[in-house]
């Protein structure tokens, strides 16, 4: 192995990133976006809202973020990181035991790779995380129908839990395909082993059905308690109605004994 090694980051900054008039090497029509960086600099900007930088300084790092952020929607409070070593200068392509990647070179096209990787992640790790909080927040309502078989919370505290969950379950439904592969595959087939390498490694297509399969149980639940929501509104409506027609009967019966006790 020759050369330096380098640090990639990968930060996810918002939901979608406006590209159009960005500085770019050369004009690819596919993700990732490589920016117009200074030399020994190497960045790549996601449509949807994340950009990775190789070998940036702190100052570097934070002019290319201050550059994006106008351009981003729904920008995230605190970006999402994923981070990577790379050790250009191996035999082949590939990750080491100890987890640095190893690369021939550091052609645009292998950090491309490397960049939609740790970008992936990143976003998996924010979706995670949405999808994690809106569990969270819908347990205790399944805790207490299984314990006690009552929703425990009133009308209003339940819909806003309910809500939650349904805008953390839209806001991953529209997420990027992280099992997908990379537009630039179809320009550098030789780099197929590198991105199943990387795409094992950081287990992408493992993490993107977990999601899945979460996303299912987050839909399961809100329906179920939905239901039982309308089913008690409709309980109470009928109650409401029992007790109307027992107070119309009372005066009814009140004024039939009325009249006669008049005469």
């Amino acid at each position: 192995m020759s050369g330096s090694v380098l640090t990639a980051r990968a930060l996810l900054l918002g939901e979608r990133l406006d590209h159009r008039g960005l500085p770019r090497e050369g004009a690819p029509a596919a993700d990732p976006v490589p920016l117009a960086t200074p030399p020994g600099l190497t960045a790549f900007a996601f449509r949807w809202g994340a950009v990775v930088l190789v070998g940036a300084s702190a100052e570097q790092e934070a002019a290319i973020v201050g550059m994006l952020r106008p351009r981003l929607t729904a920008p995230l409070p605190r970006p999402i990181e994923e981070s990577a070593t790379i050790a250009p200068g191996a035999e082949q392509d590939g990750i080491g035991p100890d987890g640095v990647i190893r690369l021939r070179d550091l052609s645009t096209a292998r950090l491309a790779i490397v960049a939609d990787a740790l970008a992936k992640s990143a976003a998996l790790a924010h979706q995670e995380a949405l999808l994690a909080e809106a569990l969270d927040r819908l347990e205790p309502v399944v805790a207490t129908l299984r314990t006690e078989g009552r929703l425990a919370a009133s009308s209003r505290a339940l819909h806003r839990q309910i809500g939650h969950a349904l805008s953390a379950r839209s806001r991953t439904t529209a997420r990027v395909e992280a099992e997908e592969k990379p537009e630039i595959l179809w320009d550098h087939p030789e780099l197929e082993r590198l991105h199943a390498r990387l795409a094992d490694e950081y287990e992408l297509k493992e993490r993107s059905a977990a999601l899945d399969r979460k996303l299912s149980l987050i839909g399961d639940t809100t329906e179920g308690v939905l239901s039982l929501l309308q089913a008690r509104r409709a309980t109470g409506l009928e109650i409401a109605i029992v007790a109307l027609v027992a107070i119309e009967v009372v005066f009814t019966f009140w004024e039939y004994l009325g009249k006669p006790l008049l005469r």
